[in-house]
């Protein structure tokens, strides 16, 4: 493949895929072309205008230079984003180089990159409707920023704004639970607690609770019935209900449920959790990080059964794409080698891994493996205990058959955080046994009220409400953390999302202007299934950006001489009235509508300030340097504070070397 030129999109692949393959392999870096400030040529046919990236035009224009005259295969990442890379660069290409492929590489693998290089195809020939798609996510996305962030940059008066169409309704299911929050605080009525009793018992060594069913209205009424058992010492076991159930392991891992995992066991959030997958990817430890399909290939599945057929714990098992996938051809998140658990620690060494990416790896290893094992098999018991002739109730499991819950225990054992506090592990009573009663307490019982979503679940709703894609859900929360619109605060194990006033009050203010469409899942659902139907070719490009452009009144992006000026921020313009007092200054026309004339003005006004003396604090300050320095204080420090100032900073650095 000596005359063979590889196109991918990630530098830290080219050399893998080099030695592999013997070709000339370059990385486009990611987007190599952007949407211009007009974004569209013109409002009829919403042709978008791209243009090279500044940053990349030199290496981009020497990788085209490369592709003449020689076969090129377009191999970058198999998913709409990266299908919408590589159109653009064979658009480029397509009149100049001898051919033209497109390859998937769904693990950067030996093995993985021949499938890929076989499957490849004529990029002509491939399904150009999914780069329609992509164009319009991307002009699409583009207008609803560019549109509506300046409008409520300057109904806000904060620069610090944006609205987009996906990270809008992300936010506003985020303040919809922080309102229902609010409100069930504020309600008198949730703030009741009533009570139920539970018994302290002892069968042999075990300690467990029972609790009794009857809630009582006041702390006074629970321990009056308490009195009344006092008397009682022992306990008789009414009634046992047993129930086998059968638990099955966690299937192959889609890009949110591996967020959600690593968010879970490790704390890392989805964005950290995507760059240590995007590096083991690179490494051709795992298949490609963005999917949406449970999905294994059947040489995984055959290769996991030739080497483990043999243990016990192993059990064949297919895995469907489910109904949210875009594309069966897209594997679920796993390893690309089959090895024992054993040797996780070689090749982290051999690999140069670090902490956090051997704890990820190891997280996908032991989901794709488990994902080959058998049900975990446990006995639920339920106890009805008598205490004259009240009802307290225990509950109990027993493990029947570890299964998949044995394989790894030592990295797999689940939480017990979900555990009642009236169940136990392997407690074994009889009907008609009698246990010792070792005491009374008291059980509050409140309403449950909502909860702050988890960082660890949040991805998961996102993903049922249907905004974004797999690879852009990691880009949700940062964006909404930078604007201001949420925090992220620490409970327990758990990042719990806590919407600020700043995002509330955002959210009402779109509404109040007539822009509540924008922060409506099942409006960006619909558009995300018009996307999917433009890759089909059941809709047209046009389907999605006229609708979406008519929702903003049609406006247009107007090049920037002919926009209005934006306003200055209410800081700025306080500033400059003062100095303008302060010198005796007449403030310019237009300062209050364009923030360049204000901020002129001010770098301006600040030179004609009128000197002051430095405050006590600074000249006591200078003195004091004046003398560790042994140096004689400047002529008129003691009547000009920039004087003063300035021969502060002088010897504080000195002092500080």
């Amino acid at each position: 493949m000596q005359d063979t030129i590889i196109i991918i999109e990630s530098p830290n692949k080219v050399e893998k895929i080099a030695h592999y393959t013997g070709a000339k392999v370059f990385a486009t870096k990611g987007h190599f072309k952007e949407l211009s400030k007009l974004i569209v040529k013109d409002y009829t046919n919403y042709e978008p205008d791209f243009e090279l990236n500044e940053k990349k035009k030199f290496d981009i224009n020497k990788i085209i230079s490369e592709c003449k005259g020689k076969k090129v295969i377009i191999a970058t990442d198999p998913d709409r984003e990266g299908y919408g890379i590589g159109y653009l660069f064979y658009d480029i290409i397509k009149n100049m180089a001898k051919s033209v492929e497109r390859a998937e590489f769904f693990e950067i693998t030996e093995n993985g990159i021949k499938k890929g290089l076989q499957n490849a195809k004529p990029f002509a020939t491939t399904n150009l409707k999914e780069f329609e798609s992509w164009k319009a996510r991307a002009v699409g996305d583009k207008l609803v920023g560019w549109i509506l962030s300046p409008k409520y940059i300057n109904t806000l008066n904060d620069k610090n704004i944006s609205v987009g169409r996906v990270q809008t309704p992300a936010l506003n299911l985020i303040v919809k639970r922080e309102l229902e929050i609010k409100a069930f605080n504020e309600n008198s009525e949730n703030k009741k607690v009533e009570y139920k009793i539970k018994a302290k018992l002892k069968k042999d060594n075990i300690e467990f609770f029972a609790i009794n069913d009857n809630i009582f209205a006041t702390k006074d009424e629970a321990n009056e019935q308490i009195n009344a058992l006092k008397s009682f010492t022992q306990a008789k076991v009414y009634q046992v209900e047993s129930k086998e159930t059968q638990q099955k392991p966690k299937e192959p891992f889609r890009t949110s449920q591996y967020q959600e995992e690593c968010a879970k066991k490790f704390g890392f959030s989805s964005e950290v959790a995507m760059n240590l997958a995007q590096k083991l990817f690179e490494k051709g430890l795992i298949t490609y990080i963005r999917t949406d399909s449970n999905s294994l290939s059947t040489d995984f599945i055959n290769e996991v059964e030739n080497k483990f057929s043999s243990q016990e714990w192993h059990e064949k098992r297919e895995y469907k794409a489910g109904s949210q996938s875009q594309a069966e051809a897209h594997e679920a998140i796993r390893i690309s080698h089959i090895h024992d658990f054993s040797e996780i620690d070689k090749i982290a060494s051999e690999e140069n891994l670090s902490d956090d990416m051997k704890k990820a790896y190891t997280l996908i290893y032991t989901n794709s493996l488990l994902s080959q094992a058998k049900n975990a098999i446990n006995q639920n018991f339920t106890f009805d205990i008598d205490i004259n002739a009240l009802s307290f109730k225990a509950k109990s499991t027993k493990t029947i058959y570890k299964g998949f819950k044995g394989v790894f225990e030592s990295f797999t054992n689940d939480d017990n955080e979900d555990k009642e506090e009236n169940e136990i592990q392997d407690l074994e009573l009889s009907k008609d046994e009698i246990i010792e009663i070792l005491g009374y307490e008291l059980s509050e019982v409140k309403k449950k009220a909502p909860t702050h979503y988890k960082e660890s679940n949040f991805i998961s709703l996102l993903e049922k409400e249907k905004i974004g894609r797999p690879s852009t859900y990691a880009t949700f929360l940062p964006k909404l953390l930078e604007r201001e619109y949420i925090a992220i605060q620490k409970k327990g194990k758990n990042n719990e999302i806590v919407a600020t006033n700043k995002g509330i009050e955002f959210i009402k203010t779109l509404s109040a202007n007539n822009d509540e469409w924008i922060t409506k899942s099942e409006f960006t659902a619909h558009m995300e299934e018009i996307l999917d139907k433009i890759s089909n070719g059941e809709c047209s490009y046009l389907d999605f950006i006229k609708p979406l452009h008519e929702k903003m009144e049609f406006v247009e992006i107007k090049p920037a001489e002919q926009r209005p000026p934006t306003p200055p921020s209410q800081a700025q313009l306080e500033f400059a009235k003062k100095l303008a007092l302060n010198a005796q200054l007449e403030l310019p026309n237009d300062i209050e509508t364009n923030w360049k004339i204000c901020s002129e003005f001010i770098e301006m006004a600040k030179k004609k300030q009128p000197i002051s003396p430095p405050n006590e604090k600074q000249l006591n300050l200078a003195k004091k340097l004046a003398d560790d320095n042994k140096v004689e204080l400047p002529k008129d420090l003691e009547n000009n504070w920039k004087i003063c100032s300035d021969f502060i900073s002088k010897y504080i650095k000195k002092s500080s070397k």
